[in-house]
């Protein structure tokens, strides 16, 4: 990697005048310089340090991903298919734009707002958070933000300057507990971690089919898991205890789904026979597992890329109109761990 010392004796004039080319401060310098040392930076491979982009108060190409978490993962957010592959979706992308990715998680909200404040980047994207913390992330930095996956509503008082991108959350519970419904399940447990955030909307959607629905039988009800793998076992073993016919469990995460299968399995729980089970996300792993999961789809790529676009936008201070809230369309994906109740031997 050049110096600036080295292309200032390759093109024969001082290590100011280079300096001055690389920071565009050049009405001193003759076009012809301008012409060679450019030519010699690109020939000779010189990269300006991060820290003298940000003394010279250029941007520093920094974009912050940030997650606020809320359960416990077994080995990493990053193992966790769904935030591993948003995030390499990201990254991704920033890259193309000659940008460089910072990532920072923790559950406690004044750590992330430390760690912001602490660090001179360009834009943040923020994943899982209450809209009114990522409303107080741009009010601590005042710079643009683009959250995914935001939740609630905003403090009284707030004024919105956070654009979010979304599911049609609501849609999705809809459609799956709809499906089971049709399917002749009668008794279905939507399942999550606890009725917070997204996956409260989900439920909602849940509600709004069993609404719906003709029949008198059918029940649709709430069970929290738990936030980490011990309590969700427990769950797990509850609701083997509690199963009865014609039950399907609606888990509002496709990890979530994967555990209860092999958990149901090892047991000598027979899938979809005994009881069925859907997901929600389709991550990589449902296609595989067996019995291959019933799931909802969302497009992880497409929120990656629409929050980076996004985010540019906003750092190149594009004036485009946008709605402060994105939802993305889901779909149903119909595999092998939910049967038709008439369809059974």
């Amino acid at each position: 990697m050049a110096t600036i010392k080295e292309i200032a004796q390759r093109a024969g004039v001082s290590t100011t005048t280079v300096s001055n080319v690389i920071h565009g401060k050049t009405k001193k310098v003759s076009p012809a310089n301008i012409q060679k040392i450019e030519n010699l930076i690109r020939e000779m491979g010189y990269v300006q340090k991060m820290g003298l982009r940000v003394l010279n108060k250029e941007k520093s190409q920094l974009i912050a991903v940030v997650i606020n978490y809320h359960k416990d993962f077994r080995d990493s957010i990053i193992g966790d298919p769904f935030y591993g592959k948003i995030i390499g979706f990201i990254e991704k992308y920033v890259q193309e734009l000659g940008y460089y990715l910072m990532l920072y998680s923790a559950k406690d909200t004044d750590k992330i707002f430390q760690m912001v404040m602490g660090w001179d980047v360009d834009g943040v994207i923020a994943i899982s958070f209450s809209k009114s913390n990522c409303e107080k992330i741009y009010q601590l930095i005042n710079k643009p933000i683009v959250s995914i996956d935001a939740y609630g509503e905003l403090d009284a008082g707030q004024e919105s300057h956070v654009l979010n991108i979304g599911l049609d959350d609501e849609s999705g519970g809809y459609l799956m507990t709809k499906y089971l419904l049709e399917c002749g399940y009668e008794h279905i447990q939507v399942c999550a971690g606890r009725d917070n955030g997204v996956d409260h909307l989900r439920y909602m959607g849940a509600q709004r089919a069993a609404r719906e629905f003709a029949g008198k039988k059918q029940k649709v009800q709430f069970t929290a898991l738990g936030m980490n793998y011990a309590k969700r076992k427990e769950s797990y073993a509850w609701l083997i205890q509690r199963k009865k016919p014609k039950t399907a469990l609606f888990f509002l995460s496709d990890l979530y789904a994967l555990e209860a299968i092999s958990f149901f399995s090892s047991r000598g729980v027979k899938i979809p026979e005994e009881i069925g089970i859907a997901g929600y996300d389709n991550i990589s792993y449902a296609e595989f597992s067996v019995p291959r999961l019933t799931t909802v789809s969302q497009n992880v790529e497409q929120k990656a890329s629409l929050a980076v676009e996004i985010l540019m936008e906003r750092i190149n201070g594009e004036d485009k109109e946008r709605e402060n809230e994105i939802r993305l369309p889901v779909t149903l994906i119909s595999r092998k761990s939910v049967q038709r109740q008439d369809e059974k031997k």
